[in-house]
């Protein structure tokens, strides 16, 4: 018996030295540190359209600095790039081989936003594999995550080999050089990053009343700053769709373009007296005005002026500036630099404020906006936050109120 204790006694020593040698190379692949901050990984800029697409995808679901190694490794393994699509024995299809009920549940329609998700299109199947992966578990756990994916030990073994080869100072020209290679020497001919990630929806289906500070405050990245989820234009002038959104332009700091992505989340909600002024009103995943106790004047639950004016500032990483609660119009026409910004100017009284970004103007007030429906209500206030070009420097330089914009912007 005394020898049989020895030999388990070993045997477990022995699997807990596995464990721990796995998390030490997950947390090597992954760059995590417990509890802390993650880097955003690199940049797409630059890259090959398929390498863009791991990038994007893995910094819009939060993967951490290599996820996009990850998506590249799955999908090598599941279709050598796309190169071979064929349907598997577990009636997988597409790019990165989704069952259809999987794929009916995560799909994300990146590439063309106005039809359904295209489990053939490399976009839309990548970005789609970002979102399961991250509800599965990623990055925090990523081998539960890639076994989630498909339920094999050896395919979790696989995938985290690939993924230690592309993660790293030379990553990504391994990750691009082994693309090019079973594509004949060439990069697959697809086009670069362009669409617009679509979720089910950025408004809550039911309150979310019991949203915490830190939550709101976990909302956006190690910067600070929120999530853009529109594909920037090019140039230094932001564009306002038909369906009412802006897209970004591409040669804005990343804060502007992540101030033009907050004002999107919120421009189908109504106008609201004293509405949104809390914290958690503040989430930049998901907007929620009814978290906050207060006025719902004009069929709320909304924003106002000013909790929109500060819903925008704060996607762009300046709560601090806010004193990390939205602000007041008022209080608002003493906060930040004086004078109109570069990029970012606000205008304030002590009874409304207005803020420009990247060329376009988010206001609660009546205006020419270029929305759905067309035409607001006649009534000034009663219009909630929506994109305008008709609005200017110098029409809205009206008695009483002050230009201030964030410092460096």
């Amino acid at each position: 018996m005394r020898v049989l204790a020895i030999a388990l006694a070993a045997g477990l020593l022995t699997l807990l030295g596995l464990l721990l040698g796995l998390a030490v190379l997950v947390a090597a692949i992954s760059g995590e540190a417990s509890g802390g901050c993650q880097a955003s990984g690199p940049s797409a800029d630059g890259e090959p359209p398929l390498i863009q697409y791991y990038i994007d995808a893995a910094a819009r679901y939060s993967l951490g600095p290599d996820g996009y190694a990850y998506l590249g490794a799955i999908n090598e393994v599941e279709t050598k790039f796309g190169t071979d699509l064929a349907v598997s024995s577990a009636g997988a299809i597409g790019w990165m081989q989704f069952e259809p009920g999987t794929w009916a549940r995560y799909a994300v329609s990146v590439t063309d936003p106005s039809a359904p998700a295209d489990p053939g299109d490399p976009q839309d199947a990548i970005y789609t594999a970002a979102r399961y992966l991250a509800a599965s578990g990623a990055p925090g756990n990523w081998p539960a995550a890639i076994f989630a994916y498909n339920h094999a030990g050896w395919y979790v073994a696989e995938v985290q080999s690939y993924a230690l080869r592309y993660s790293g100072p030379a990553g990504l020209r391994l990750l691009a050089q082994d693309i090019a290679a079973v594509w004949g020497g060439q990069q697959p001919a697809i086009p670069a990053t362009a669409g617009t990630t679509v979720l089910a929806s950025y408004h809550p289906t039911t309150s979310t009343s019991g949203t915490s500070a830190a939550a709101a405050r976990s909302a956006v990245g190690c910067s600070g700053v929120g999530p853009i989820d529109v594909a920037p234009v090019p140039g230094r002038v932001a564009v306002i769709m038909p369906n009412g959104l802006a897209r970004p332009p591409a040669d804005a700091p990343v804060a502007v373009q992540a101030m033009v992505a907050a004002g999107d989340r919120i421009v189908d909600f109504p106008y609201s007296w004293g509405g949104g002024h809390c914290v958690a009103a503040m989430n930049q995943q998901q907007p929620d005005p009814q978290a906050c106790p207060g006025s719902q004047e004009n069929g709320g639950p909304g924003y106002d002026c000013s909790s929109s004016t500060s819903y925008v500032l704060w996607g762009g990483g300046q709560a601090a500036l806010l004193g990390e609660q939205p602000q007041t119009s008022g209080a608002l026409a003493g906060i930040g630099a004086a004078g109109v910004g570069r990029w970012v100017t606000w205008m304030a009284n002590a009874g409304h404020v207005y803020i420009e970004v990247a060329g376009i103007w988010l206001n609660t007030e009546n205006g020419p906006w270029l929305h759905s429906p067309p035409q607001p209500p006649a009534a000034p206030s009663a219009t909630g936050p929506r994109w305008s070009t008709g609005n200017t420097l110098d029409s809205l330089t009206r008695t009483g109120y002050v230009p201030r914009h964030p410092p460096g912007l």
